[in-house]
């Protein structure tokens, strides 16, 4: 036995055999994965645990040959922690073989093993898609992921979406590498992943940085095949008139694709036990509000699938149209979101949209030709559960009947203003006529047409919306303009470092009047956020109070972070209204500063789950920079 041991430590040491943290998964931090596929390109990324230099050889796959060619490379000039490479010029519908090499600084070479990825499928091929979601840490299944991954790999997907919640904290950097990408990568090493953010992502850094889509990211669309998928933050606003609202309800209008399908996060429809209304003692709402809010451009843009996750179950419902089931032109909804979260449960009785249901950790497959669909339900051990054919009548299925054309958009430099901005207004479609006015009123056919870009220099509440020829009307749009001078900065004595703090305790679902309540501590704090704030994990409320120095004079976007809501307010108005129970989401809001000392004020309460607070400023090149204690201050 002592011989053995010894020959064993006399190859290791001479290198005969190599230990297991020698292979060269374990001298990344993150391995080598795919992101965002088209027909003539491919996305390559990894981090390394130190800067080293990006490498990434490939090559098509041939016939007849004895070894595989890497006749390809991609490289990135300097070294790195964060590798990000695009391999373009790629034939569509095509297998490639590919290699990561990279080089540390210390001047140790990794180099992968030789994987393989197809791109994008000509728009009249077969394919077949994956849809996970909710993969994020689960310490009763923490095998769940990596288990989802393995078998979806066997399917061999083209693609995967993913409906959100990737992680279990967006902010801890952990749970993506110990978490999600490990488990993962038997998987996106081979087939990329296109996904929506959750709540769990919190709006982290993070996620921006290790997910490929198209500006602003945290909501695109992309088409595969004869698909389209519209991919939505269902963290932010849904409501008539978002962002969001009016970029989908364009796409929609123009696409042409066979099938449509809009992927978040939150579930319009649900029959989960207690997320929507706890069933025990209360009716359910059936569903999130604010991802319902999209529902109607759904139904009038003949949007075929909504697929989500948030809720840690499987649900498909009947086709809906109007809150009815209707067989021939309703919007099918799946629930996935088994893919690693802890399960939850049904309400006790059934919801009058359910066609099926389970409490199983799983996965989703779609697989696609032409007008033709089938659709796969599985579990984690392979038993598939749920599954259903869809077969679309060809006249029907690529450009919805569009009744009421899209509304106007508009595009300014700045909403807020001290001389004078310019606004444009564009139609979704040519032969659109805009009109619009500028003093409130509801705009008609009488009303002036929209030819050239607007000189606003008042205060002016701008509606807009568009006719088609024949003299039917898009909703009304609104834009408020506004005009105003710097404001003065405070002449102060004395300031000193930090912002003073008043700490609450309660059970609230929006911030308090805080006027009423009597605080249960004070103090002082550097920063803004909650380290430096002694608090209970759930169910309190804070107030921060002070002055921020602005250091040049002009127009200043503030953004606010925060789980749950928050208000920011300068110089007593109210900048950024942030309030509700949600998660880490970051918003913004804008005012024009003389340079100097401004009166600040944020107020913030924590319900349940996570608890997130930062506020700063926008910079154009940095992005949201938190405040630092050098620019906060107190009397």
């Amino acid at each position: 036995m002592r011989m053995c041991l010894l020959v064993l430590l006399f190859l290791l040491k001479t290198g005969f055999i190599s230990a297991q943290n020698n292979a060269p998964e374990t001298k990344f931090l993150v391995q080598p994965y795919l992101q965002f596929s088209t027909q003539n390109g491919m996305y390559v990324l990894w981090e390394t645990k130190e800067p080293a230099t990006t490498l990434v050889q490939f090559g098509e796959a041939r016939a007849n040959v004895e070894q595989l060619v890497l006749d390809r490379e991609a490289r990135l000039e300097g070294t790195r922690l964060m590798h990000e490479v695009l391999l373009d010029n790629l034939k569509p519908e095509t297998n490639y073989f590919w290699q990561v090499t990279t080089i540390t600084q210390s001047g140790e070479r990794i180099q992968t093993p030789v994987y393989t990825f197809k791109t994008a499928v000509k728009d009249s091929s077969a394919y077949l898609f994956g849809l996970v979601g909710d993969t994020q840490r689960n310490n009763r299944t923490p095998w769940a992921w990596g288990k989802i991954a393995e078998k979806l790999w066997q399917d061999r997907p083209n693609f995967v979406v993913h409906a959100g919640d990737v992680v279990d904290q967006g902010l801890d950097k952990n749970d993506w590498v110990d978490n999600f990408f490990p488990n993962g990568q038997i998987l996106m090493s081979r087939v990329p992943v296109y996904t929506v953010l959750g709540n769990h992502e919190q709006d982290a850094p993070y996620y921006y940085q290790y997910m490929v889509a198209p500006a602003p990211e945290y909501y695109y669309t992309f088409k595969y095949g004869n698909a389209q998928f519209f991919m939505i933050d269902s963290n932010r606003d849904l409501k008539e008139g978002s962002e969001q609202y009016n970029w989908l309800e364009w796409e929609l209008a123009k696409s042409t694709a066979t099938w449509k399908i809009a992927v978040h996060h939150h579930p319009p429809y649900s029959s989960d036990s207690d997320d929507h209304g706890n069933t025990a003692r209360e009716l359910s709402t059936l569903g999130v509000s604010n991802a319902r809010n999209l529902v109607p451009l759904y139904e009038r843009y003949g949007l075929d699938f909504c697929l989500f996750g948030h809720t840690h179950l499987y649900e498909r419902s009947w086709p809906i149209k109007e809150d009815r089931i209707n067989m021939k032109n309703g919007v099918v909804y799946i629930n996935s979101g088994g893919a690693g979260g802890g399960l939850e449960e049904f309400a006790p009785t059934r919801s009058w949209f359910t066609m099926d249901l389970q409490i199983v950790h799983h996965y989703c497959t779609f697989s696609v030709f032409e007008n033709n669909l089938v659709f796969k339900a599985i579990d984690h051990e392979g038993r598939l559960f749920d599954t259903f054919q869809m077969q679309k009548d060809e006249a029907k299925g690529k450009t919805a009947s569009v009744l009421q054309p899209p509304a106007p958009q508009f595009n300014t430099a700045a909403t807020l203003f001290q001389d004078q901005t310019t606004v444009n207004v564009s139609a979704a479609f040519e032969g659109l006529q805009i009109r619009y006015t500028l003093d409130g009123s509801e705009p008609n056919r009488n009303s002036p047409v929209y030819t050239q870009a607007l000189t606003i220099k008042q205060s002016t509440s701008l509606k807009a919306r568009a006719y088609t020829q024949d003299g039917r009307a898009s909703r009304v749009v609104t834009l408020n303009l506004r005009k105003m001078a710097p404001q003065t900065a405070q002449k102060l004595k004395k300031v000193e470092k930090g912002l003073k703090f008043s700490y609450y305790e309660g059970t609230w679902t929006t911030l308090p009047d805080f006027k009423t309540l009597t605080p249960l501590k004070t103090g002082l704090s550097t920063q803004v956020g909650l380290a430096e704030i002694g608090h209970r994990d759930n169910q309190f409320a804070v107030v921060m109070e002070g002055y921020i120095d602005i250091s040049q004079s002009g127009l200043q976007t503030f953004f606010l972070n925060s789980d749950d809501g928050s208000k920011l307010y300068i110089n007593d108005e109210l900048i950024i209204d942030h309030d509700g129970d949600h998660s880490a989401i970051k918003k913004t809001g804008q005012t024009i500063l003389a340079a100097g000392k401004h009166k600040i004020r944020i107020e913030y309460f924590e319900r349940s789950g996570g608890q997130f607070l930062q506020a700063g400023l926008m910079d154009e090149k940095m992005g949201a920079v938190p405040f630092t204690p050098f620019q906060l201050g107190h009397e």
